[in-house]
């Protein structure tokens, strides 16, 4: 969704009258990069830590950039079940070496550990969602292939059956029909 769509959205809302939107449109390295100390009182990161160099750091200066009793929010798969395990098992089809924080294959418990490990207390909330992921079941379904590439962030799994097994039975090992997916959102 890109930035002007987000801000129409806004602007069409009048409950968001006294709420100012500071609208940048450029990676989290960037945005530290050029920072002018500004601070506020709520940081979000829904579903971003997949994509940046260093989730880590992101977060420390997320942190760092809240006024006192400020708020930050993360949104990420929940490692427990769902696309979340199935990420961990993805990892082990690939020789990524040690660190699977260099990849896009991060869950909620990289942001704890990292919380953690600065000293930053929070609280976890999980949301359930149904995906409905009966085409991935289907060989010739062209949705099913990027649902199935799509989850499992890799390219063509379809053309590899053993992988396409693994992944399909990781997802939904009770039914043909759907999968929970528990996201979690962590509150520091």
């Amino acid at each position: 969704m890109s930035i002007i769509i987000l801000q129409a959205m806004v602007q069409q809302d009048t409950s968001l009258g006294a709420v100012k939107f500071d609208w940048r449109q450029q990676t989290a390295e960037e945005y530290f990069s050029e920072s002018d100390g500004t601070k506020f009182d709520l940081a979000h990161a829904v579903h971003v830590l997949y994509h940046v160099d260093d989730h880590h750091a992101t977060l420390r200066n997320m942190w760092e950039q809240l006024v006192d009793g400020g708020h930050l929010f993360v949104k990420i798969l929940s490692d427990k079940r769902g696309m979340g395990k199935l990420y961990h098992e993805v990892w082990k089809w690939f020789p990524h070496g040690n660190d699977r924080l260099r990849t896009c294959l991060r869950t909620s418990s990289d942001v704890t550990r990292s919380l953690e490990s600065s000293g930053i207390s929070y609280v976890i909330a999980e949301d359930e969602h149904d995906v409905n992921l009966a085409e991935c079941y289907k060989e010739d379904s062209e949705a099913g292939r990027l649902l199935l590439d799509f989850m499992t962030q890799t390219s063509n799994v379809y053309a590899h059956p053993k992988m396409r097994k693994l992944a399909v039975s990781k997802i939904d090992p009770n039914t043909t029909l759907a999968v929970h997916d528990t996201r979690s959102a962590v509150f520091a």
